[in-house]
């Protein structure tokens, strides 16, 4: 007969999420390469893998077996990941900007963001690691004297208000996004930006939890903070549990955001910009990434892509080439079609198929541009030009 109970129902929940997250790191760090540079999934990656760590820290202190156990072999293992509240906030920061914005990239002043969790282990030596085995062990087997001793309660301050501000600034920046598909009139059914919403405001709700349970145990009378951090590791585990489920549920998992859904930090050209400025801006864009091969490209997405509003493009657009957006696509993809028909290599492409490929759904459409452009049907073109 089994006499001792190694972990409570609570224990395993905690556990539950370590391995998830676990799970999750390995998941996004296996991920192939996409839009998104690799370096920021890293940072998602990592994020997840300090939800590991936060989990195995919290076993360590707070399971009276496992606290027993290693306590007896040293003091030293407690405490070791008061650097992962500092951590989690700007590896989620860095990877949400990557996602929403398209040119965002690591700069000097990034640095200063992970600062606090360079300093959490000095400042930890200074109150704890540098004190013999003796004064270590009652703060191990004590949570009173911890939450009472002054220099540890600005450190448990600092940490939870530190990612929760993160956690809040990470939102934001989701709604501004949200916000801004909103008013180019993007359908955000097409866009999959669910999963990021689970990913961070998940994470807020779980930090602003946090940060009440910790105003409600300073300020008040009521003694809930066992409870609400029993409810804690809960919340932590339903979270992680969302986002697997999310992932086997979605067979392109987390997917990216498109790059022309996305932010730019440059500035957004309006009216009272130059007008050649944003043609040649759409001419170096048509050239390089060829959006009017697209079937049902309109005006709104093109505008979306450049970042400038429709208005701005579609007034650029007849006033400095004299021609309208449909016209201005027509020309891009007649100019295609007569390199495809003219290519020995796509000989035994179909007429109509090189159509489609061009951007035309339509095959009178297609040929009445075709001939209105060159004089000639694209069947002639080809003969023309491949005997």
């Amino acid at each position: 007969m089994v006499d001792l109970v190694l972990f409570n129902f609570n224990d395993i929940s905690v556990m539950f999420y370590g391995v998830l997250s676990l799970v999750l790191a390995i998941l996004v760090c296996r991920r192939p390469a996409g839009r998104i540079k690799k370096h920021f999934k890293i940072f998602l990656s990592l994020f997840f893998f300090l939800g590991t760590l936060n989990a195995i820290d919290t076993i360590l202190y707070w399971s009276v077996n496992i606290n027993t156990k290693i306590s007896a072999l040293s003091p030293n293992f407690f405490f070791l990941g008061g650097f992962v509240f500092f951590l989690q906030g700007p590896l989620l920061y860095g990877f949400t900007k990557a996602a929403i914005y398209r040119h965002y990239e690591i700069n000097k002043k990034y640095f200063w963001h992970l600062l606090p969790a360079f300093l959490c282990p000095l400042y930890m030596y200074m109150i704890y690691f540098r004190f013999d085995a003796n004064y270590k062990l009652q703060y191990v087997h004590d949570w009173s004297l911890v939450i009472a001793n002054p220099y540890f309660e600005v450190l448990i301050w600092s940490q939870r208000i530190a990612v929760f501000c993160y956690s809040v600034i990470c939102t934001n920046i989701l709604y501004q996004y949200t916000r801004h598909l909103k008013n180019i009139k993007f359908q955000l059914n097409n866009i999959d930006i669910h999963w990021l919403n689970v990913l961070i405001i998940g994470f807020l709700w779980i930090n602003l939890w946090v940060v009440v349970e910790l105003f409600i145990s300073k300020f008040t009378a009521f003694n809930v903070g066992s409870i609400m951090g029993i409810m804690e590791s809960y919340f932590r585990c339903i979270y992680v549990c969302a986002l697997v489920i999310y992932l086997l549920h979605h067979s392109r998992g987390f997917a990216e955001i498109q790059l022309e859904h996305t932010f730019s930090e440059t500035p957004v050209l309006e009216e009272g910009d130059s007008q050649q400025q944003i043609i040649e801006k759409l001419q170096a864009y048509m050239d390089l990434n060829k959006p009017y091969l697209e079937l049902h490209l309109n005006v709104e997405r093109l505008a979306g892509m450049l970042d400038v509003t429709p208005k701005v493009l579609s007034s650029a657009i007849n006033m400095q080439l004299k021609m309208n957006f449909f016209e201005v696509t027509s020309f891009y993809r007649i100019e295609e079609s007569k390199r495809q028909l003219a290519d020995v290599n796509l000989r035994e492409l179909s007429i109509n198929d090189v159509m489609k490929n061009c951007g035309f759904n339509s095959k009178s459409v297609f040929n009445q541009a075709f001939k209105k452009s060159t004089g000639v049907t694209p069947s002639y073109y080809r003969q023309q030009h491949l005997g």
